[in-house]
């Protein structure tokens, strides 16, 4: 999230960088990532740094998080505590074919704009990639 030449991979629903690593997110934001070598036969694996703020869980109670890689559904996680957590999944060879893949995220519900402050609040993110499998 800290590399100024990442700002291109971060496709939608991101904020602006807070402390010089991480970034809040809307209910819904997206990804466009780089295969690692190998991928489009071994397939990889997502993994998206994430924490959940006390004041996310005070409004909402819990939060579920979905992802789609290209066309494939990832398993949902359901968060109902607050602290820092790896949504981890793998990824399909066939979704890593060529020479990006969009992740989209969504969360099924998020603080509303204006309640705490201007921006839709949903989650924060300190790091998302595609980490290579080994050859099977």
């Amino acid at each position: 999230m800290d590399d100024p030449r990442a700002g291109a991979q971060l496709s939608r629903g991101f904020y602006s960088l807070e402390e010089g690593k991480w970034r809040w997110t809307a209910s819904r934001f997206s990804v466009t990532l780089k295969p690692p070598p190998g991928s489009s036969l071994n397939g990889a694996r997502l993994e998206l740094m994430l924490n959940i703020p006390d004041v996310v869980m005070r409004e909402l109670g819990s939060v579920t998080l979905l992802a789609l890689a290209g066309e494939n559904a990832l398993a949902p996680e359901k968060y109902t505590k607050p602290g820092n957590y790896v949504y981890a999944r793998d990824v399909p060879a066939g979704a890593l074919g060529g020479d990006s893949v969009t992740i989209e995220f969504a969360t099924d519900k998020a603080i509303p704009a204006g309640k705490l402050e201007t921006r839709e609040l949903a989650l924060v993110v300190n790091s998302v990639a595609l980490v290579a499998q080994p050859a099977k």
